[in-house]
C-alpha cells in the first residue's frame, strides 16, 4: 500500500528557522508531504511551502527567514568586556523584543507600557502588520488553496477556549487564518475570524499532532512532527532561562500527553479489527458492534518521526523564541537540516508493521525514549 507522507509544525516565533532548515533537507530527499498540519510559526512555513510550487518552496523559506533577521550594531562601545556585550545572546534577544523583526511585527505604543498603572490600555505588546506583508508577497493563496497540498491551520477560540481547525478541504484559508494561528496573547492580539476572535493554536495543541492523526485514515501513514521546544533542560542559571524552561515544560508535556492518548486510541481501534475478524458474521451485523467494529477496519500503520529542535543550547541562551538575530536564525536553520538528515537516516526503512503505531524521537542526533507515553 502507498505510503502517506504528512508533516506537522509546531510554534515557536523565531525557533521556526529550525523547520524551514528541516523542510530543505526533506525537500532534497524529495519527501513531498501531501498534507501539512501547523501552528503559528509552523503555519508561516506551512504556507510558503503550500502557497509555492515545488521548486521555489526552499528559496521562499530562506527568503522569509532572511528578511525577518534583526542585524546586530556594530557599536564600538559594546566591546566584549561589557556585560551586554551585542556578541551575546541575551543582548541578541533584548534587541529582537525590544525592536521587533523586521519581516514579522513591530512595537505596539501604547501595548509596551500599558502593564504599567496610568498609561493607556491595550491588549497586546507587538503588531503582526509586517508578517501580514511579507507573506502577501510571498505567498499564493490561490496554490495553497488549490488540494495539491491539504493545509491545516489549528487555533484557539478566545472565548470559549475551543481549538479550531482551518482545513482546505473544507474552505479556503486567507491572511487572517495564518494570523489568527499566530496570535499568542498578550504578545500578539486576537484575530477576528467571522464572528470569533481567534489566539495561537500552541495555547491548546502547540505540536498539532491529533489534529494531524486522530482521524482514521486508508494508507499507511509516514508522519515527520518537528517540536521546537525541547523536553529535556541541563538546568538553570537565570530568570531569563527560568521562563523559557516554563514555556518549553508547558508546551513538550502537551506534545507527551497527546502521542499517548493517539497511541492508545490507535491500539483500541487494532483491537475492534481483531475483534471483529473473529466474530461470526451474524453477531458483526448487530447494529451495537457495528458502528464500533467500522472504526476498527479503518486503521493502517503509522510511523510517526518525531524531531525535536536542540539548537541555540549554549549556557547563557535565553528568551529564544524572541531571539531573531542572523547568528541564532542561521544557527538554527543548519541545525534543522542537519538533525533531519541524521533522523531519516536513523529511520531508514523502519515502519510500523499492519496497524500499529510507532514513534521515533530524536533530539539532535540522539534517539529519544519514547516507550513512556502510552501502549505500543
Amino acid at each position: 500500500m502507498t505510503e502517506h507522507t504528512l508533516l506537522v509544525l509546531s510554534g515557536g516565533n523565531a525557533l521556526g528557522a529550525y523547520e524551514a532548515g528541516a523542510y530543505e533537507t526533506l525537500h532534497a530527499q524529495g519527501l513531498h508531504p501531501e498534507r501539512i498540519v501547523a501552528v503559528s510559526t509552523g503555519a508561516i512555513n506551512a504556507a510558503l511551502i503550500a502557497g509555492n510550487p515545488p521548486e521555489k518552496r526552499v528559496e521562499r523559506l530562506r527568503g522569509f527567514w532572511s528578511s525577518a533577521m534583526r542585524e546586530t550594531p556594530g557599536w564600538p562601545m559594546m566591546s566584549t568586556h561589557w556585560p551586554l556585550a551585542w556578541d551575546s545572546n541575551r543582548a541578541r534577544a533584548l534587541q529582537s523584543t525590544a525592536l521587533g523583526s523586521p519581516a514579522i511585527y513591530h512595537p505596539r505604543f501604547p501595548g509596551m507600557l500599558s502593564m504599567f498603572p496610568g498609561m493607556p490600555m491595550d491588549t497586546s505588546v507587538y503588531d503582526l502588520a509586517p508578517l501580514r506583508k511579507t507573506l502577501e508577497q510571498s505567498v499564493d493563496f490561490g496554490r495553497l488553496n488549490s488540494g495539491e497540498i491539504r493545509l491545516t491551520v489549528v487555533a484557539v477560540d478566545m472565548c470559549s477556549g475551543e481549538e479550531i481547525r482551518f482545513d482546505t478541504t473544507e474552505a479556503p484559508l486567507e491572511m487572517d487564518h495564518l494570523l489568527a494561528s499566530c496570535g499568542f496573547v498578550p504578545f500578539f492580539s486576537p484575530v477576528s475570524v467571522g464572528d470569533r476572535l481567534v489566539v495561537d493554536g500552541g495555547l491548546a495543541s502547540n505540536l498539532p499532532l491529533e489534529a494531524a492523526l486522530a482521524e482514521p485514515f486508508a494508507k499507511d501513514q509516514l508522519c515527520i512532527a518537528i517540536d521546537l521546544f525541547r523536553r529535556r533542560s541541563q538546568g538553570l542559571r537565570t530568570v531569563g532561562q527560568a521562563m523559557d524552561r516554563q514555556l518549553e515544560l508547558l508546551l513538550s508535556t502537551q506534545t507527551c500527553r497527546a502521542l499517548a492518548g493517539l497511541k492508545q486510541a490507535h491500539a483500541l481501534r487494532r483491537h475492534l479489527r481483531l475483534l471483529g475478524e473473529r466474530l461470526p458474521e451474524s453477531e458483526r451485523a448487530d447494529p451495537a458492534l457495528a458502528q464500533a467494529l467500522a472504526e476498527g477496519a479503518k486503521i493502517e500503520a503509522a510511523t510517526t518521526l518525531l524531531l525535536l529542535n536542540h539548537a541555540c543550547v549554549t549556557h547563557d541562551a535565553e528568551m529564544r523564541a524572541f531571539d531573531f538575530s542572523r547568528p541564532a536564525l542561521t544557527e538554527r536553520w543548519d541545525c534543522g537540516r542537519s538533525d533531519m538528515a541524521h533522523a531519516l537516516e536513523a529511520l531508514g526503512s523502519q515502519r510500523a508493521g499492519p496497524g500499529e503505531f510507532m514513534v521515533q524521537a530524536f533530539s539532535g542526533c540522539e534517539p529519544l525514549d519514547m516507550s513512556g507515553v502510552g501502549p505500543a
